[in-house]
């Protein structure tokens, strides 16, 4: 019975967490930017990019999978192109493996979503300068602020807590909020 108590503690502790941290995120405005510049995009015919790594990388797939299907937005999770991931990083360097595919295939006025819990992952930053330079539009869910390359982006949502996988469960949330309100406008 013992162990049984554990289980339940943690199980409690982790979905408290989740609730606060979502209780906390902004929930107006950025979120409804974010929305705004989906729609526009699939207003304009433009492609939406998701990148992330590790459980942000499943985040990323899931996202470009409900975007596409439910809110009719061309997406790709570039997280799902393994052999080019592989191929980019492996002969240019790991930092590379989203930026360099993003040289080829983006275009003016797609958007980028970016998902990172740390906000200083290399291979995120360099996605995000290219497609800056690619004159598309970025979208960041990350974590903390604390030392986080993305502190004064403007559309970025940022999940207040140390326990990465409460971040990882809130940014789910959010892509699901947002893809609920894109497949009802």
């Amino acid at each position: 019975m013992g162990s049984n108590q554990n289980y339940h503690e943690r199980i409690e502790t982790h979905l408290t967490g989740v609730a606060l941290a979502l209780s906390f995120f902004e929930r107006t405005g950025t979120v409804e930017e974010i929305v705004a510049t989906l729609d526009e995009a699939r207003r304009d015919g433009k492609r939406v990019w998701v990148i992330g790594n590790g459980g942000s990388a499943a985040t990323a797939a899931h996202f470009a999978n409900d975007l596409t299907k439910m809110a009719k937005i061309p997406a790709v999770a570039l997280t799902d192109q393994v052999p080019t991931l592989l191929a980019y990083g492996n002969d240019n360097g790991w930092e590379n493996m989203f930026a360099d595919p993003l040289r080829v295939m983006a275009s003016e006025g797609d958007v980028l979503v970016a998902i990172t819990c740390s906000g200083r992952s290399g291979n995120i930053i360099k996605a995000v300068i290219v497609a800056r330079e690619k004159d598309c539009k970025v979208v960041v869910l990350t974590g903390n602020k604390d030392q986080n390359f993305f502190v004064d982006h403007p559309l970025v949502i940022f999940v207040e807590t140390d326990d990465i996988t409460v971040q990882e469960d809130c940014h789910l949330v959010i892509c699901h909020a947002i893809a609920c309100a894109l497949a009802e406008a």
